[in-house]
């Protein structure tokens, strides 16, 4: 199983090894560059598998695991990041079930997160569910309240992005990676309501990279079993509730990428190939339909791992091999 990846002994066939691709240097005839800078380390426990999003001009990370493999250790804090000063504040614990593969989207000044693989307080050899439960937070009381279910039922690993107010979420698998789902749901965070809306025609239903600018939704990559990492890549206008097939990732096929947006510019990154755990990043540009490959990361690349932009600015951190706690910030440069 592709979450599994790396722990060799357990794993038969994978999108993931451990090794990497050659160095990429870029310059003005084969790539945009960038500068990346280590910030402080992340303030809580090494994790994978957390998620990672951002409400105002804070960056917030959200449950995990804190072990790599199969000995699951998962964990339900909360904390967030002020980029103003680098520095981490532990939040109030997620009071859904704690579980790694956690998703959700930010509107109005609050976050709403549910789904995922695991159980607060599991017993060790007990069945470890998938969840539908979907909560709202809010920073300026630092309180949860449950919402609404997600419709699309249990299963982890989806996508999600907010359009115009409007949140949306879907695809996914379950735990075996026997599912994989195509389904696409809009949430009404004024009625607590869910809408299905126009299925995913892609290809790769988990790990898939996502993420929303100018009204448009963006999706693509990801796998649709342990051997397949696709590279086709679609944008989702609600207006019309459709898919329009885009230029295809010009990198390797991967899951379990990075990304974020800044600007009309959509970033993926890292993530697990077929035969590596890629550290090379790129950006789509929006406007012309393009991509263009980037700075390669200069720490240790890897997957599973929280990504997202605050104020123009890119920050990378946690993830596997291992369970990785250093933290990261890109600044995009333009080239003349």
């Amino acid at each position: 199983m592709f979450k599994k990846a790396c722990i060799l002994l357990l794993v038969v066939s994978t999108l993931i090894s451990c090794k990497k691709d050659k160095p990429f240097v870029p310059n003005s005839a084969n790539g945009l560059p960038g500068y990346w800078t280590r910030l402080g380390d992340f303030a809580g426990m090494g994790r994978v598998r957390s998620f990672g999003f951002t409400i105002g001009g804070k960056g917030y990370i959200l449950g995990g695991n804190a072990a790599s493999g199969f000995n699951s250790q998962l964990i339900d804090d909360f904390w967030e990041y002020d980029p103003k000063t680098d520095k981490w504040t532990q939040k109030a614990d997620y009071p859904g079930q704690a579980a790694e593969y956690i998703r959700g989207f930010a509107i109005n000044g609050k976050g709403y997160v549910g789904t995922g693989y695991g159980q607060r307080l599991a017993t060790p050899g007990d069945e470890i569910p998938q969840n539908n439960d979907f909560w709202e937070y809010d920073p300026a009381t630092d309180k949860w309240t449950r919402k609404a279910d997600f419709a699309g039922g249990e299963r982890e690993n989806v996508i999600a992005f907010e359009i115009n107010g409007t949140g949306y979420m879907g695809l996914g698998t379950d735990n075996a990676y026997n599912t994989n789902f195509k389904d696409f749901w809009k949430y009404n965070a004024s009625t607590d309501k869910w809408t299905r809306v126009t299925d995913y025609p892609g290809t790769g239903s988990f790990g898939v990279a996502a993420f929303a600018i100018g009204g448009k939704g963006y999706a693509g990559t990801g796998g649709t079993s342990p051997e397949i990492a696709a590279k086709d890549f679609w944008q989702y206008d609600p207006a019309t509730d459709k898919w329009t097939k885009k230029a295809d990732f010009t990198g390797k096929g991967r899951a379990f990428s990075g990304q974020f947006a800044i600007d009309n510019y959509g970033y993926i990154g890292f993530g697990s190939t077929v035969d590596a755990t890629a550290d090379d990043w790129f950006r789509y540009d929006t406007d012309n339909d393009r991509w263009a490959k980037i700075t390669v990361f200069p720490g240790e690349s890897r997957y599973d791992m929280v990504s997202f932009a605050i104020d123009d600015i890119g920050y990378v951190g946690t993830g596997n091999p291992g369970v990785l706690k250093d933290f990261w910030k890109f600044t995009p440069r333009k080239v003349n």
